[in-house]
């Protein structure tokens, strides 16, 4: 059957334009029904990457919710802390500055904490400069990659028009649609984010300009730090002190207990203590211009009251020099308040710039999912061309390998048939050598029979014997046959050798198929290696996609944004990867075909040569078969020929002369008629004269 089927591929000239058009017509079929599928596709993809991104704003509006609920919640507490900051205040100046300089140790503190603070904001701020740094360095790479995003967008979408295989104006009214909406959402985080900013400055002036409010949550209950509030409330119970104090002082039992001591001496605290004369020792402190007020005109005639009032003058220009050393140190420490005011402004302004940064770098995040959508978008097609491409190869390498095995058993059945002509055409060598034995036995044989005697007497025999001219057309006939049979030969012998030229030109071709076959072997296990490395090359894209869907599950933006950063950069190398394996797919796949075409056209080639080596036997056979009809039909005109002369003429003479006269019988057997079958007697008797003559 396989004999037969590429004697018609060889002959019918019509049949592989046909299988070409079919091919082609099924790889428009299949090229049909992909597209159809691709772009179902990417309809549902793109209902999914909707869904996506509604659920997204929907987080993003709860998100502003919190957020206002926060702000409103700030706002409230920034207005009772400016309630409670303007109740110290009106506290602070209810307080006269006699009874504020006993209390200069707590200015001190304050300054103490306040520098704590400065201090505390002056690293905050250089954290959060490095911050920003590393920010606007994310930015810069993320513009970049907007960029080139941007790029391949602008190319998919033309290649998209040149195909028209979506319907863009949807996709353009939903993509309106969705900018729309995202619009709305950036005017709120706007507007929220100004709330925020407001907030802050609340809670700035309330809790402090140098303050870390994140440094305070984080430790809650630390000894060091005091809030405003806390501050106010020890201010509050250390002035309801002072009040009960000055009440204390001021009530009259308190004055007629001093004024029944006999003497008057300093305390520690700036009040006056009357001692008695007897007792050495009686305390009771008291202010001292209130006593003095007091005091009547009997005590200052006595002289301890006399150096009581010396003592007390002298405290009293020491103290005023202290109140004035106290004034010029509030000033400094007003101008200095100033100061950290100014720098506080400053600082307030470069903070409120960085936070007009970090919005634009939201909306940028913004953009950056978008176009992140978008990335996944172009991965999940070239997903999708990729597992096309890997099934198609599947399909080719099942092909090829069929196609091997085919190639296989026809050539083992070519190395079979191969031995069989080889078989075949050792045994025609060795009926041509026998032939050629035959054809030189006869060639001595009527040799033997002209040469030697018949043709010598010839002239004899045309004047003597007239009788035997038939006898001498016969040998002439045999002498043509035998030309003819010698030409024969010779046409058979160059006949044998184009056939062994033929013979070794179909082994080197047979060699040559088995090189190609080796090489196809080769390129089959290069291209199975290839599809095991693009199996696992799959399977690290699929990981890979995995881990995104995972971050994208995450609820922080930020992280988010810095995570599909990476991926990003990954995907872009997946593309280029998978583009450039596209390109050597595509040139595998024409080898591939331009090694089918020449197994075809070498299969081709050996049917022809089949129906040459058959045509060749056949046309030997036809010669051996007129060779023996030749042969037959001479022998067969010899044997009548003889046996009519025979019939004719008594071939047995016998002369009896007289003296010399003698009988002379002679019988010639001639070898070629025997093995043709034939044997022939002649018997001839001539005169001893004659004889002697010749």
């Amino acid at each position: 059957m396989d004999i037969v089927e590429t004697q018609d591929q060889a002959v019918g000239t019509e049949t592989p334009p046909r299988r070409k058009s079919k091919r082609e017509e099924k790889t428009l079929e299949n090229l049909k029904k992909a597209m159809s599928n691709g772009c179902v596709q990417k309809g549902e993809k793109k209902k999914l990457e909707t869904k996506k991104l509604r659920k997204k704003l929907v987080e993003i509006e709860e998100q502003n919710e919190s957020l206002s609920i926060a702000v409103s919640e700030k706002n409230q507490e920034i207005a009772e802390l400016r309630k409670s900051v303007n109740s110290l205040n009106d506290v602070l100046n209810s307080v006269p500055i006699e009874e504020l300089r006993c209390n200069s140790s707590i200015a001190s503190t304050k300054l103490l904490e306040l520098s704590k603070k400065n201090r505390q904001l002056r690293a905050e701020l250089e954290t959060t400069k490095n911050r920003l740094n590393k920010k606007d360095l994310q930015i810069q790479k993320m513009e970049r990659e907007l960029k080139m995003s941007a790029e391949k967008f602008h190319k998919d979408t033309e290649l998209l028009k040149k195909v028209n295989i979506t319907p863009v104006e949807e996709l353009q009214s939903k993509y309106n649609a969705l900018q729309q909406k995202l619009f709305e959402t950036r005017n709120r985080n706007m507007e929220l984010h100004s709330q925020l900013k407001l907030t802050q400055k609340c809670l700035q002036q309330e809790v402090g300009e140098h303050v870390n409010v994140n440094i305070l949550a984080s430790h809650p209950n630390s000894s060091n730090w005091r809030g405003r509030a806390q501050h106010i409330l020890h201010l509050q119970q250390k002035v309801q002190e002072l009040k009960e104090r000055l009440e204390a002082h001021e009530s009259p039992v308190n004055l007629t207990a001093q004024f029944s001591n006999p003497l008057i001496t300093e305390g520690q605290d700036g009040s006056l203590v009357f001692e008695g004369a007897e007792s050495g020792i009686a305390g009771a402190s008291i202010p001292a211009p209130s006593v003095l007020s007091n005091l009547s005109l009997s005590s200052y005639e006595r002289p301890s009251v006399r150096k009581s009032e010396i003592q007390h003058r002298a405290k009293v220009e020491s103290l005023e020099k202290e109140i004035a050393n106290l004034k010029s140190q509030l000033e400094e420490s007003r101008g200095k308040i100033l100061a950290l005011k100014v720098r506080n402004k400053t600082l307030n302004d470069e903070v409120s710039r960085f936070k007009m940064k970090t919005n634009s770098l939201e909306e940028q995040t913004d953009f950056n999912t978008t176009n992140i959508a978008t990335m996944n978008d172009k991965l999940n097609q070239q997903k999708f061309l990729y597992d096309k491409r890997i099934e198609e190869l599947n399909r080719e390498i099942s092909n090829a390998m069929k196609q091997r095995e085919e190639a296989e058993l026809k050539e083992e059945h070519m190395r079979h048939k191969y031995e069989n002509l080889k078989l075949t055409m050792e045994s025609k060598d060795g009926y041509n050598d026998e032939m050629k034995a035959v054809i030189k036995k006869l060639e001595t044989d009527l040799k033997a029979i002209c040469g030697g005697f018949l043709f010598s007497c010839r002239e004899l025999r045309k004047n003597e014997f007239s009788k035997q001219e038939e006898f001498i057309t016969i040998l002439d006939t045999l002498e043509s046959e035998k030309n003819y049979l010698v030409q024969h030969n010779k046409t058979l012998n160059e006949r044998i050798d184009q056939e062994r030229h033929k013979n070794e030109n179909l082994q080197e071709l047979l060699s040559k198929q088995k090189i190609r076959i080796a090489r196809l072997e080769v390129k089959l296990r290069e291209m199975e290696k290839e599809f095991d490395s693009h199996q696992e090359r799959r399977k690290r894209t699929q990981r890979i996609h995995d881990y995104s869907n995972s971050l994208n599950a995450l609820g922080s933006t930020t992280s988010f944004s810095s995570m599909t950063f990476e991926n990003v950069t990954l995907n872009s190398g997946k593309a280029i990867s998978n583009h450039n394996f596209n390109a050597n797919d595509i040139d595998d796949v024409n080898d591939i075909s331009d090694l089918k075409n020449r197994l075809e056209l070498a299969n081709e080639k050996i049917a022809m040569l089949k129906e040459k080596l058959d045509y060749i036997v056949a046309e030997k056979e036809n010669d051996l078969k007129t060779f023996e009809e030749i042969i037959n039909n001479s022998k067969m005109l010899i044997l009548e020929s003889i046996l009519a002369q025979r019939s004719s003429n008594n071939l047995h003479r016998v002369y009896d002369p007289p003296m010399d006269g003698f009988y002379f019988e002679n019988i010639f057997s001639l070898k070629t008629l025997g093995v043709l079958g034939a044997k022939l007697t002649i018997t001839a008797t001539y005169e001893n004269s004659f004889l002697g003559k010749v």
